[in-house]
């Protein structure tokens, strides 16, 4: 009995242990601000809606653009999903990694990922692993930015 113990509470240490390493910090780290660079590719050329400037760019290429950036954004969003269901939320302390702002991905995420974010910020909040205010940027995103 005190050996099965024993075992289960080494068990639990490393499986507990396994979920927090991130044991290729630097490569994470590469992909990761690759996807951040992707995420400004177009929208940084795009004009915003707070802009009075009229665009250097035609109807169809600002279309193209917000197009393409569509499915930067969308592949992100997966990467994101997996990453933070593999690793918990993957902070730039954790692979020590300054600047990341990966919570803009989740920012920029499509309805249709809304579901499946929301899940993962909840759990990554409660473990303390994601910010309060990342939590609430991404949050007001999915649930529409408070009126105030």
């Amino acid at each position: 009995m005190k050996n099965t113990i024993i075992i289960m509470a080494l068990f639990f240490f490393f499986g507990s242990f396994a979920q927090e390493s991130i044991y290729d910090g630097d490569n994470m780290c590469r992909e990761l601000k690759e996807m951040i660079n992707n995420d400004q590719l177009y929208r940084s050329k795009l004009p915003d809606s707070f802009s009075r400037h009229k665009s250097k760019y035609s109807k169809k290429e600002i279309d193209s653009m917000q197009l393409l950036q569509r499915k930067i954004d969308d592949h992100n969003t997966e990467k994101l999903i997996d990453l933070t269901k593999q690793y918990g939320w993957i902070s730039d302390e954790r692979i020590n990694c300054q600047k990341l702002n990966i919570w803009l991905i989740f920012r920029h995420s499509q309805p249709k990922y809304f579901k499946d974010i929301s899940v993962l910020i909840e759990k990554e909040h409660d473990k303390k692993r994601l910010s309060d205010f990342h939590y609430k940027m991404i949050n007001d995103h999915i649930n529409g930015r408070p009126r105030g």
